[in-house]
């Protein structure tokens, strides 16, 4: 096989894409490997140790080689059931092409079932994963078996003309595993022999010269294994179409790094689309969460307008009210000036007064000989005399005077 080093590829993806890249790589070189032992008759897993290509496919899934217990190399093409079961291994079914063979994945302690197998046991109602299990399986017929969705299993012979096997190349590769395969694997179903024979006129003519026309393969992905069988149908691919013995290895490899090319291309356009989606999702959070902070201010500065509005008002009555105290005090202050100006009066006549009496204005009334002061007979003050008027100046006309300055005040 010719190498591929002088394949440059010059892409810009993510870890995950790169990832995956290199274990289809790696998954690529085994395969190829492998099919370049069987040809020229050397030991491929020795070459793949002594090249370091230390990729393994466990129930058609790429991991890295470890030293875990129930880790194995798979066959290089898929096997059919052949009526045992491995307790080491999960009892759940796996489509495998539509073979329904035994999940590889190692059970975990007493766990009946892989985590996978496990996560589908639980949403279905009969308790067993989607393509049912190792027990259903054997309680029935190699050929007799029913999923639960009513499908039976593909026809080997049909597997057997995808990857273009013999019946000897199957029986050798399952005594590396040392399985035994029913012979009703290798018998033509019912209909695979539907269909009229074909005539003379439809057979290909020998001896013509060039490189025999392809017929268009028609692929099928199933379900869940979809994913799973992705990079065995690329190589089983370029292989079908490179079949013939004028087509070198280089061209196989060729096409099978075209055809290996165009699924990255397409796997990195949609890595590109999903990070565009998060970006326009992330933008579309951080716009909702801006005009929230918006509003969120907005409804800030109106309770602070609302507070300081009552601030103000609070301030403005309160100021009123200190006014009128103000006011109050102060005709207090007036009032306590009186009284005790009133008591200082009082405090200087409370000797007995020498007072005289005498008639005014037809009234009598008694007069101090010492202030002038009136009284009325009751002893009462009323008012004092004026000299200069020799009237008498009565008490309320003086208060009433006072209080009508204190008014205007």
């Amino acid at each position: 096989m010719s190498s591929t080093s002088s394949l440059s590829l010059s892409l810009y993806v993510g870890a995950k894409v790169r990832t995956g890249m290199e274990d289809m790589t790696l998954d690529v070189v085994r395969r190829a490997i492998e099919e370049c032992g069987r040809r020229y008759g050397f030991d491929a897993s020795e070459a793949c140790r002594e090249l370091g290509v230390n990729m393994v496919t466990v129930d058609g899934k790429k991991e890295k080689k470890d030293k875990k217990v129930g880790a194995s190399v798979s066959s290089s093409f898929p096997l059919p059931y052949n009526g045992e079961m491995k307790e080491d291994c999960c009892h759940g079914l796996k489509q495998n092409h539509g073979l329904y063979t035994q999940c590889q994945q190692v059970r975990k302690g007493d766990a009946k079932y892989c985590k996978g197998c496990n996560t589908q046991a639980e949403k279905n109602e009969n308790g067993e994963p989607d393509y049912g299990s190792i027990e259903s399986r054997m309680a029935v017929g190699i050929f007799e078996y029913v999923d639960p969705k009513g499908k039976k299993p593909t026809a080997y012979t049909k597997i057997m003309k995808k990857y273009k096997v013999t019946e000897e190349q199957v029986v050798a590769e399952a005594g590396k595993f040392n399985l035994t395969i029913d012979a009703g694997h290798f018998e033509l179903s019912a209909e695979s022999k539907r269909g009229r024979p074909k005539t003379a006129a439809e057979k290909p003519v020998k001896g013509v010269k060039g490189r025999p026309k392809k017929n268009k393969k028609v692929v099928e992905l199933c379900d869940d294994d979809a994913t799973e069988d992705l990079f065995a149908d690329l190589v089983a691919s370029a292989n079908k179409e490179s079949d013939s013995e004028s087509e070198s290895d280089a061209e196989v490899e060729a096409k099978a790094v075209a055809v290996i090319d165009e699924k990255l291309a397409k796997a990195e356009a949609k890595e590109q689309e999903k990070l565009a989606k998060l970006a326009a999702k992330e933008a579309e959070k951080l716009a909702k969460e801006a005009e929230k902070q918006a509003k969120e201010q907005e409804k800030l500065a109106k309770e602070a307008e609302k507070k300081a509005k009552a601030e103000a008002k609070e301030a403005e009555k309160l100021a009123k009210a200190a006014a009128k105290e103000a006011k109050t005090a102060a005709k207090d202050a007036k009032t306590a000036t009186k009284e005790t100006a009133n008591a200082k009066e009082s405090t200087e006549t409370q000797e007995p007064d020498k007072v005289k009496r005498f008639e005014f204005e037809g009234v009598k009334y008694l007069k101090s000989k010492n202030t002038g002061i009136i009284y009325n007979m009751e002893q009462e003050v009323v008012g004092k005399w004026n000299e200069q008027s020799n009237k008498i100046d009565f008490k309320e006309a003086e208060e009433e005077e006072e209080e009508d300055e204190y008014e205007d005040e």
